[in-house]
């Protein structure tokens, strides 16, 4: 992957994503929680489709040799799939980890001119393990699309879960959002967002639902990897022309 677009990609999107809500912010006179709380629905909603072109990209690498390393380098080739699939898991979150640090001192910036925006850290910090973690299972299913079918399979499916993903924003994913893996990191993250605005003023609420939803997702998580990994395991690659 050192000559190709995935490292670019991967850095240059957060600089990029950062900057754009940054001047908009300064231009707008906007800052604090409300800026902050459009910038994180936008990494959630752009996930599904960055994710679905990352993995056909490197799923492309192996299809120039007619998958023949992915599949023969290695007595048990889950450890190849396992293998891609965390170096992958693992540049997107430094991807993420880069847009959310870097948008949160721009608007460190801004809290010095006015300390009433000031969001802590933490807070930071606690997002960007939220649109990881709900970010996991995008990685597993595109790259079983494209493993199984094609690049363009994959990201037409990504572009419907961004669809998909800005409508369970809306009141109509209360109580279906959780079923749906393409929203939990934009979901997850406002949720987030919207109990620490509520925290602040209200002096603190339950977690009962929060740990209902984090069973749920988990439980989701499980049976795509035990899906996923069964399919692999008879997978003898596929014709590499769309």
């Amino acid at each position: 992957m050192r000559h190709t677009v995935l490292y670019p990609l991967h850095l240059g999107i957060p600089l990029l994503g950062a900057a754009v809500f940054l001047a908009y912010g300064w231009f707008a006179g906007r800052s604090g929680p409300g800026l902050l709380s459009g910038y994180v629905e936008a990494i959630g909603l752009a996930l599904p489709f960055v994710i679905s072109v990352v993995c056909s990209g490197n799923i492309r690498l192996e299809e120039e040799n007619h998958f023949q390393i992915f599949l023969g380098m290695n007595k048990h080739r889950w450890k190849n799939f396992l293998t891609k699939f965390c170096v992958l898991v693992g540049m997107g979150f430094l991807s993420i980890a880069a847009a959310v640090l870097i948008f949160g001192a721009g608007l460190g910036y801004f809290a010095e001119r006015n300390p009433a925006v000031r969001i802590p850290w933490m807070l930071y910090l606690q997002l960007t393990a939220v649109l990881f973690l709900g970010a996991v299972p995008l990685y597993l299913e595109h790259l079983f699309l494209n493993l199984k079918f094609s690049g363009m399979v994959s990201q037409c499916v990504g572009v419907a879960q961004f669809l998909l993903s800005a409508l369970f924003l809306t009141g109509l994913g209360e109580g279906r959002w959780q079923f749906f893996p393409c929203s939990w990191s934009a979901r997850g993250g406002a949720m987030l967002l919207q109990n620490w605005i509520y925290q602040e003023k209200k002096g603190g609420i339950g977690g009962r639902e929060r740990m209902q939803t984090a069973g749920i997702c988990l439980l989701l998580l499980f049976f795509i990897c035990v899906i996923i990994g069964t399919w692999f395991h008879y997978y003898e690659g596929r014709h590499c022309n769309d």
